[in-house]
């Protein structure tokens, strides 16, 4: 290709150029080439073909290799437990620890799928609704896994029960209990028939008992641990 600053672009056509090649090797005196310049030509485009494919095979190697160590990295997290308080949906924090993407986080407990929300970058929510060993997993875009397990005793599903009831000359005691989160004494109240709401004259909460005055008629009393689970009880006067 003959260049100058004028035409960068020109060039010189095979047949002129194949003349040119046979007059320089007659003036040298040297034994005209016995391959053609088509060859010649074709051959140069095929090694320049082949060394820019060999470069990026080349290149791709060295980036599989680099990455290679990521294809064997497995997650890390951590799994903070709720305070020491029952709740009917205590709330599991996780962080996961690894850089890599993550494609998949599930929990669950005995066979039952636990609901987890993303909260922000690598942090999660996990909120089981029943009690018993939670398994949670979690899988990173390499395929790579873990997982931990957590002994989840906290949920409270169950109302507060009553236990006894008895009376006097004025009022009507009831004796309630609960394992759970505990009796929400602030919240037990009853409503009589009119709809009057009535709350207790009587409470001691370390006995679990409670004291209402004798009613017109007969009343409905509710009573709710922590965890919002109520118990509803009727009493009649007769």
């Amino acid at each position: 290709m003959l260049k100058n600053e004028k035409n960068p672009e020109l060039s010189l056509d095979m047949e002129t150029a194949t003349k040119i090649l046979g007059n320089v090797f007659e003036q040298s005196e040297v034994e005209p080439n016995s391959i053609p310049l088509e060859v010649l030509t074709s051959y140069s485009s095929y090694r320049k073909e082949r060394f820019s494919l060999q470069r990026t095979i080349l290149a791709v190697i060295m980036v599989l290799f680099l990455l290679l160590p990521t294809l064997f990295i497995a997650p890390s997290f951590t799994i903070e437990e709720p305070e020491d308080s029952y709740n009917s949906a205590p709330v599991y924090q996780m962080t996961v620890d690894s850089m890599l993407p993550i494609t998949r986080v599930t929990a669950s407990i005995n066979g039952h799928n636990i609901p987890v929300y993303e909260i922000d970058a690598r942090k999660f929510s996990i909120e089981p609704s029943i009690n018993g060993r939670m398994e949670v997993t979690i899988t990173l875009f390499n395929h790579q896994s873990m997982t931990q397990y957590v002994n989840v005793g906290k949920v409270d599903t169950e109302a507060p029960v009553l236990v006894s009831n008895d009376t006097d000359s004025e009022m009507i005691y009831l004796n309630l209990s609960d394992t759970g989160s505990g009796i929400n004494f602030d919240s037990i109240k009853a409503i009589d028939s009119q709809g009057n709401t009535i709350t207790p004259n009587y409470i001691d909460e370390s006995k679990g008992r409670v004291g209402f005055p004798y009613p017109a008629d007969s009343m409905n009393v509710y009573v709710s641990d922590y965890a919002d689970n109520t118990l509803q009880l009727v009493i009649y006067i007769k």
